[in-house]
């Protein structure tokens, strides 16, 4: 039996993993670009369904190695917890070596008779600072008393209308909450769907009570930042992804583009599937428009849109796979432009730590798959202080100082590169990161033999 998308039995408690683990087979494969999206234990899920037993039950997994290997890569860690957690971590590499064979697209660069060659990729986290309406807005929601009752009874609501303030305001009305939820990864508590109704209707409240009838692009920030860089881009001749979660997201964009005279094509999920071929090929093609606007959950998989050489991610995601599979439907086989890309993330707020959490989750998915030692950019606290106001304001972001403490000097760039993060810096960003530099670093841990041994056979 052999899975493409494999990781798609991520969790074993689904129906759809169930079943497949009942059909009988000799041999199983999965073929997979991502085994590790969110947590280790969706490593242990993929190699159950291949090689049962290998890592033991979820039970033993985690104790012997998730536990052990996430206090080992938390920034805060005692030394001892990071010798523990760099032997396990070696342990767990070992142990699925023989039944894990992995191929990186610089690795297939680098044979000599190697035909495909690929540009340069570089991605840049924008740091933008929230307009005065957002910020208003997201301090009166995390001070009211509703969603302080919302963070202990959902949570993932809570979270969500936090984000999409980041987004735009006129996102959240008093409509239908699957308007609310779109782009959670969940819709099944109704708890959940109930809360998102509610704080939604706060939120629009709270707007109605401000100023909404300006302009609605200058609201947001996202937006207003879109605009000014499609303003040099397009004009340059370039081709330009726009991904973003959700729709409506993708409708205010929308509104934009053609108040400003811009034409694009669209594909989200109402788009059929005949028609989505159609408006794939005008793209590559170049017939039609040099803006595509896409839904990351329909647009991040399986499409090659090389024509683009530019991308412009939204809203990050929880699961930073889903980003990543985003910026790869322009930087694959078949580019021959260089490619840059522009994550949008709001200073101060819950996107900021998402983007913490991404971080973190890309460490250890190399933690368990690579052979050298990652920096350990957070704490566990860092990363659960998600529902609380920033100590730093709206302003500043933290990470981005942090990145550029640690990153600054590896920073080298071309001129061109160069003058364009300059031209970045006139439209009244806070900052840029270079995120392709995450985990360029390494941060060895000298681990005896002993002390390997000793773990191996606990």
């Amino acid at each position: 039996m052999i899975l493409d998308e494999g990781h798609l039995i991520k969790n074993p408690s689904t129906q759809r993993a169930k079943s497949l683990l009942e059909i009988p087979s000799a041999h199983r494969i999965i073929v997979s670009g991502t085994p590790i999206q969110n947590n280790l234990r969706e490593l242990w899920a993929l190699f159950n369904f291949c090689c049962p037993e290998l890592l033991g039950d979820n039970k033993e997994f985690k104790e012997k190695y998730e536990d052990r290997i996430l206090r080992g890569n938390d920034k805060k860690a005692s030394d001892r917890e990071k010798r523990i957690g760099s032997a396990v971590a070696k342990d767990l590499r070992e142990r699925i070596q023989p039944y894990f064979l992995r191929r990186l697209k610089s690795e297939v660069f680098q044979e000599d008779d190697s035909v495909a060659k690929l540009s340069k990729k570089n991605e840049l986290i924008v740091w933008l600072r929230l307009t005065s309406c957002q910020r208003r807005i997201y301090e009166a929601y995390l001070n009211s008393e509703l969603v302080l009752s919302a963070f202990y009874d959902s949570p993932l609501a809570a979270l969500t209308i936090l984000k999409k303030i980041c987004d735009h305001p006129l996102i959240l009305t008093k409509r239908a909450a699957e308007d609310v939820l779109e782009g959670m990864d969940s819709m099944d508590n109704p708890e959940d769907v109930h809360m998102a109704e509610k704080l939604a209707s706060y939120i629009a409240d709270v707007g109605e009570k401000d100023d909404f009838l300006e302009k609605h692009d200058s609201i947001s920030c996202k937006i207003s930042f879109i605009m000014s860089l499609l303003d040099n881009l397009i004009p340059e001749g370039h081709n330009v992804l726009i991904f973003s979660q959700t729709r409506k997201m993708l409708n205010l964009i929308q509104e934009s583009l053609i108040s400003n005279g811009y034409e694009y094509l669209r594909i989200d999920g109402t788009t059929k599937a005949s028609d989505r071929i159609k408006i794939v090929n005008d793209f590559q093609e170049g017939i039609g428009a040099p803006i595509f606007l896409l839904t990351s959950q329909v647009g991040g998989l399986g499409l090659t849109l090389t024509k683009a050489d530019r991308v412009i991610v939204v809203d990050p995601a929880w699961n930073p796979s889903t980003d990543n599979q985003s910026v790869d439907r322009a930087y694959r086989i078949g580019q021959k432009k260089d490619v840059i890309v522009y994550r949008l993330m709001t200073c101060g707020t819950v996107e900021e730590k998402i983007y913490r959490k991404q971080i973190f989750k890309g460490g250890l998915f190399k933690t368990a798959t690579e052979h050298k030692e990652q920096m350990r950019y957070f704490s566990q606290q860092d990363l659960r202080e998600l529902f609380s106001l920033p100590k730093l304001g709206f302003d500043v972001s933290p990470t981005q100082q942090q990145l550029q403490e640690e990153h600054d000097r590896q920073h080298q760039m071309d001129e061109c590169l160069k003058s364009h993060i300059e031209f970045l810096q006139t439209l009244g960003i806070a900052g840029v990161s270079n995120h392709s530099l995450l985990y360029s670093k390494t941060a060895p841990v000298q681990v005896t033999e002993e002390e390997v041994e000793q773990i191996r056979y606990q």
